[in-house]
């Protein structure tokens, strides 16, 4: 589960009957196309470990991002809260599918299969680890390539952190990162030669700061 799963709107649509909407899901899984099949699986079969294990799969570091947000973990219980899930996970997923393999991360950054999966260890690239090894989400490596001082500010992200929290910061223009009296995102700070420790230092601070 992760920040996206809290999606406003998904409080304002109207309900439908229980019957109706498992009618209209069946409805819509008969029509997916058979490569979409498995993906609508893990999906489901997500959805129904969420609901039986409530806020008990959220990471720490999930739970003290939602109630920065102002999200308790017992609002999460509340019969809306699953729909805005599916949101999220799909969300989330859209991400990991976007996500480059090792060999396709080294190949982008020059080097080899074994120095990116030391740098996924170490925190210094942003990856999530799956059963078929390491994935790299390619919002970090901005026009394909690794902005320069990249590497200190992905290990000022802890690990857990939702994909989407994630590129939302890094996005996102930060009063810490001022150029010419215009706010910058860490990427643009980046970009353009910033120091990364202060780059690292507004990550930072967006992940923790309070609403």
């Amino acid at each position: 589960m992760s920040i996206a799963h809290l999606a406003p709107a998904a409080a304002d649509r109207p309900r439908q009957p229980a019957g109706a909407a498992r009618a209209r899901l069946l409805d819509l899984v008969t029509h997916l196309d058979a490569e979409r099949v498995d993906s609508a699986e893990a999906l489901l079969s997500t959805l129904l470990a969420h609901q039986h294990a409530d806020t008990r799969t959220l990471t720490e570091t999930e739970v003290s991002a939602l109630a920065r947000l102002g999200v308790s973990e017992e609002g999460l219980r509340k019969p809306d809260a699953l729909r805005a899930t599916a949101q999220g996970l799909l969300a989330d997923r859209a991400l990991a599918e976007r996500s480059a393999t090792v060999a396709e991360a080294a190949e982008l950054l020059g080097v080899t299969p074994a120095r990116v999966r030391q740098r996924c260890a170490a925190g210094t690239l942003l990856a999530q680890r799956r059963s078929d090894g390491w994935h790299l989400p390619r919002f970090q490596f901005p026009e394909d390539r690794e902005v320069p001082g990249w590497a200190t500010v992905a290990a000022a992200i802890p690990h857990g952190t939702p994909l989407l929290f994630a590129e939302r910061v890094l996005t996102s223009p930060s009063p810490a990162l001022a150029s010419d009296g215009e706010e910058l995102a860490p990427f643009e700070w980046l970009a353009q030669g910033g120091d990364p420790a202060a780059a690292a230092a507004a990550v930072d601070d967006a992940l923790h700061r309070l609403p």
